[in-house]
């Protein structure tokens, strides 16, 4: 089991144990005092318990009908807490149960299994949205996932990428970690839509586009809406929900690059059916580099094609292949001119024939 799933599990429970001590009767003082350090500890316990007190509504059968007398109390704390996860080591909680002074009826303790079971799985149908927890999505090489995120964001990765989702009750944050997303973003009043890749980030309400993680750049490309990129971390971001007018803002069609921390100085138009060709699994290129093609097929391939000559690197193609159809690549560039094309169970080499005078 991973830490997060350590972590959910642990704070379900503990919020299905309060949640059943308040149905088993009044708490005395020592206990209540307990149970409102656990709320305090942070906003994950609170929602995670008013999570187990919604579940609850639909066990009439297992535990009746909550009375949650703390409701204005708790609302307060959601609001003015930071988001974190604190130790799952409650002392307050564990003086509380060592003192063993409430035997519960048989009904609660089955009542309180049946509800740490329910909030495991709502936090699971909520992919760590309820509590606070970072979710990772990613794929291996040559595979593509589609996800639809908690608020309603449908999440595409390409092949070998990896994104992170965090949630607070200002944002939504989108992290690449590697690789290539496509995003269509669901609008939402409340919380603002960030991407961070490395240096750079993005900020989008409504939209959809396409943020591309390479080893050496990072290009974010518009598909419908706009984006507003910027790099580094802007003293605005934490302080104000508004844009600036000074970030970078990328309508749609266009493409801007991040190299080195340093965005280009305009966003160029592109070509959406080259650029997203990747959603139908496909590799579309018009004169582009060769070395860049040839790229975009070893991210797919279970073979690598190799060119090491920069001049052969350079030579503009044009061309559109099915993204793992590494055997028609190479067809491909065996009809070039002046190309060789050597093959290993291991590699596929491709170098330029050199004739002499």
């Amino acid at each position: 089991m991973s830490s997060d799933e350590q972590i959910r599990a642990a704070i379900a429970q503990q919020a299905a144990d309060w949640f059943i001590a308040h149905q088993s009767g009044s708490l005395d003082e020592e206990e209540a005092a307990a149970f409102l350090t656990w709320l305090k500890a942070s906003p994950v316990h609170v929602r995670e318990y008013l999570g187990v007190a919604r579940v609850a509504r639909h066990l009439p059968a297992a535990v009746g009908e909550p009375q949650v007398p703390l409701e204005a109390f708790l609302a307060r704390v959601a609001n003015d807490a930071d988001d974190r996860i604190v130790s799952l080591r409650d002392p307050a909680r564990e003086k509380w149960h060592s003192r063993a002074q409430r035997v519960w009826p048989r009904r609660w303790a089955i009542a309180a299994s049946v509800l740490a079971l329910a909030a495991g799985a709502l936090w699971w149908a909520h992919d760590g949205e309820l509590l606070g927890i970072p979710k990772t999505y990613r794929t291996a090489h040559g595979e593509q996932l589609i996800k639809r995120l908690p608020d309603g964001t449908i999440l595409r990765l390409d092949t070998d990428s990896e994104v992170t989702v965090h949630y607070s009750a200002r944002e939504r944050l989108l992290e690449v970690k590697h690789g290539q997303a496509l995003l269509e973003v669901a609008h939402e009043t409340q919380r603002r839509f960030r991407v961070a890749a490395g240096d750079a980030g993005a900020i989008a309400t409504g939209t959809q586009f396409d943020v591309y993680r390479k080893a050496s750049a990072i290009e974010f490309t518009v598909v419908r809406g706009e984006i507003a990129v910027f790099t580094g971390e802007p003293p605005w971001l934490h302080n104000s929900a508004s844009v600036p007018p000074e970030v970078q803002r990328v309508p749609a069609g266009y493409q801007i690059r991040i190299l080195a921390g340093a965005a280009s100085a305009q966003p160029v138009a592109v070509d959406l059916d080259e650029t997203q060709a990747w959603v139908q699994h496909k590799i579309v290129f018009e004169h582009r580099p060769l070395g860049d093609v040839t790229a975009e097929f070893n991210r797919y391939g279970k073979i690598p094609v190799e060119i090491d000559d920069e001049e052969l690197r350079a030579l503009p193609v044009t061309g559109m292949f099915d993204a793992g159809d590494t055997e028609s690549f190479v067809e491909f560039l065996q009809t070039l001119p002046g190309v060789r094309v050597e093959r290993t169970p291991a590699r596929i080499t491709v170098t330029r024939i050199r004739t002499t005078t």
